[in-house]
């Protein structure tokens, strides 16, 4: 197989300048239309390879966008963010930008990654997801005027760009539902504490008690790490309580289905022993027996807002950040207590 040609050869081969060839592929206007498509030409019939190195000292540009996904929680197992990076890719590609996805572990190593990126020039701009308050990363990124954007919030008024779900207002709305429903031991299975949403999802199940005049109680919290099996084992330890919950409210799909199988090994009938309520609605969640109750949010499109906001920041305007409204969909996972009437 014969080696890619560089762009040394491909201007030998047209009987050009390097200059010109290189302001040809370049699609400057200096270069008549005639000789750029003749470039373009060539270079496809000889398999052009550029050289992002040099590409780069002379535009300053890598023309790549990473997004850094923490090795946690399945990782790149988790389905959620399929739909995230196929909607951030498709965005992307219309607009000449390519996609670098990686990995970071949990802990003290996951700010070495954004170093690496930074420092190593790989990305003109960052995406990532869990954010925490007060995160690191986001400080790091923003001392470093590195253009960036992040699938979910830092806080309640971040000063940077994101895509949100108003977590707070759907933790009040399934927790008001149910409490109205008749339930009056409604738990949550959580995702980790430290990340905003978290915290958002439970002063939601806080504010829907208060609201009745209710008094939640904090036995009835459990948090998982966003697997199956995590969700599992967290329905286990609800159900070896005093006082085991009648509703729970889940903080992504997968854990709702760990809490359902943990339900089912128990006798426990879905959705009227137990109801269960899941966040994401993942093609599975209309499958699972019974139908799972969940929050419908616009997976594919949160990735498409994300790319256009990255495209806004490296064009210099000012990207608009996005605080969705989740809508709950309603399905056989959850409804009355046993032996009580919908109210």
């Amino acid at each position: 197989m014969a080696s890619p040609i560089g762009l040394r050869g491909l201007a030998a081969a047209l009987g050009l300048s390097t200059y010109t060839v290189s302001r040809a592929l370049s699609g400057h206007a200096d270069v008549a239309e005639a000789t750029r498509r003749r470039v373009r030409e060539k270079a496809e019939e000889l398999g052009y390879t550029p050289h992002l190195g040099g590409r780069m000292l002379r535009s300053g540009r890598s023309d790549t966008v990473a997004f850094v996904l923490t090795r946690s929680g399945g990782g790149f197992l988790d389905p959620y963010f399929l739909p995230v990076l196929n909607g951030l890719e498709t965005t992307l590609a219309a607009a000449g930008l390519d996609l670098l996805v990686t990995g970071a572990p949990a802990g003290e190593g996951e700010l070495e990654v954004f170093r690496r990126l930074v420092d190593g020039r790989r990305a003109d701009a960052l995406v990532f997801s869990r954010v925490r308050p007060a995160d690191e990363r986001v400080g790091y990124l923003a001392r470093r005027g590195i253009p960036f954007t992040t699938l979910g919030r830092a806080g309640p008024e971040p000063a940077h760009p994101f895509v949100d779900v108003d977590h707070r207002r759907g933790g009040e709305a399934a927790t008001g539902w149910l409490l109205d429903q008749g339930h009056r031991r409604v738990g949550v299975i959580n995702t980790p504490g430290a990340v905003h949403a978290s915290l958002q999802r439970r002063a939601g199940w806080e504010d829907a008690h208060r609201a009745r005049d209710r008094v939640p109680d904090a036995a009835l919290l459990a948090e998982g790490d966003y697997t199956a099996a995590s969700g599992q084992a967290a329905m286990r330890r609800l159900l070896s309580g005093e006082a085991p919950p009648t509703a729970v409210i889940c903080g992504n799909d997968e854990m709702a289905y760990g809490a359902m199988e943990a339900l089912r090994a128990a006798g426990r009938a879905i959705g009227r022993d137990v109801s269960v309520i899941g966040c994401d609605d993942l093609p599975m969640a209309a499958l699972t027996v019974p139908a799972l109750t969940t929050f419908r949010t616009s997976v594919r499109r949160f990735g498409e807002m994300l790319g256009q906001q990255v495209i806004d920041l490296l064009a210099g305007r000012e990207p608009v950040s996005e605080l969705l409204l989740p809508e709950l969909v309603m399905r056989g996972s959850a409804g009355p207590p046993a032996g009580t009437a919908a109210r």
